[in-house]
Order: C-alpha cells, then structure tokens, then sequence
C-alpha cells in the first residue's frame, strides 16, 4: 500500500511540474484556444472530436528566438498572470487574462523599467482608472473608462444559449486628463 501511494505520489508530481512548452512550436491555435498534436487528426470530423486542449504552462517567442511572453493555459485558453518582454529582454507587461481575453489588473514598463501604465481590462476591454506614465515615472495623463454597474446588469439582455452578454459600453472612454 506504501509502495502504491508512493507511486501515485511520483504520477501527480510530475504532471504537475510541467515545463513551459513552445505554443507556436508545439500547439494549434484554433481562433485563441491552444491544442496539443497529441492523437491529432487533421480531418474535418477530427477537427471537433479529437481535440485535446492544453493546461500548463507555455511561451510565445519572437521570430528570432528570444522569449516574447509567458504564462499559464487552462481549457486551452491564457489564464492568470502572464509577462510580456521586448526583443531586448526588457519587461514589456505584466496582466492577467480569463478564458483567453485581458481581464484584471495590467501594468505596463517603459524601455528603462520604469512603469508606462496600469490599469484594468474586463473580458478585454479597458475598464476603471488607468493612469500612464511618462519615461521618467511622473504621471501624465489619467483616463476613466466605462465599468458595469449591478444598475446597468439589469438592463442587459439575457443571456444566450449559456453565452453572457458583454455590455456594449465596455472599452469606452469617460473621462481623460493631462497631469
């Protein structure tokens, strides 16, 4: 019994730890959500009943090798915090997605590692206070965008076979000042 516990110990550990894979090298992207090759059949009816979505770990990398982003997959899809860089290394971003959109707090660098901006998205969309900044860190311009209410719930329409209404005021600029 020992032994056998033992082993299924071993198993979980080493699905856990996974290694970041390559998603461009080593997924298929179909429309945002990432598959794996494994047992993949290229035929249209393999299309919808061989997929196999990846969890893990997983990088995207520029065309000359260095590391672009990295970050978390779950059904497939970016999930949690994710880091940008640019092609230098330099800190890019650092945001959190939900079911493969932008939706959380972001933050973004300038080339000298100094914030460039931070706020937050909602199902991809920008949303709240954002605030950005110029190279030297001093803010200079503060926007507010539009944010769903509970009051402006109400008056969307109901959900549709099981896919939520996204506010059509979401994305749009309120208010913008200079600093």
């Amino acid at each position: 019994m020992k032994k056998l516990s033992l082993i299924l110990l071993l198993a979980v550990m080493a699905c856990s730890s996974k290694e970041p894979v390559d998603m461009k090298g080593v997924l298929y992207d179909r429309s945002g959500q990432y598959i794996t090759g494994d047992n993949y059949n290229t035929s249209f009816i393999g299309f919808f009943y061989n997929q196999k979505v990846y969890n893990g770990p997983g990088f995207i990398r520029f065309r000359s090798g260095e590391k672009r982003e990295q970050g978390n997959l779950k059904n497939g899809f970016r999930s949690g915090a994710w880091t940008g860089w640019d092609k230098e290394g330099n800190k890019k971003f650092v945001g959190e997605y939900k079911k493969g959109k932008a939706h959380g707090k972001w933050t973004g660098f300038h080339i000298n590692g100094k914030k460039k901006y931070e706020g937050s998205y909602e199902l991809g969309f920008q949303s709240g206070n954002w605030n950005y900044y110029d190279i030297n860190g001093k803010k200079n311009l503060e926007e507010t965008y539009y944010v769903c209410n509970d009051e402006c719930k109400d008056a969307h329409p109901p959900d549709r076979r099981g896919v939520p209404y996204v506010c059509e005021k979401l994305g749009r600029l309120k208010e913008s000042k200079s600093s």
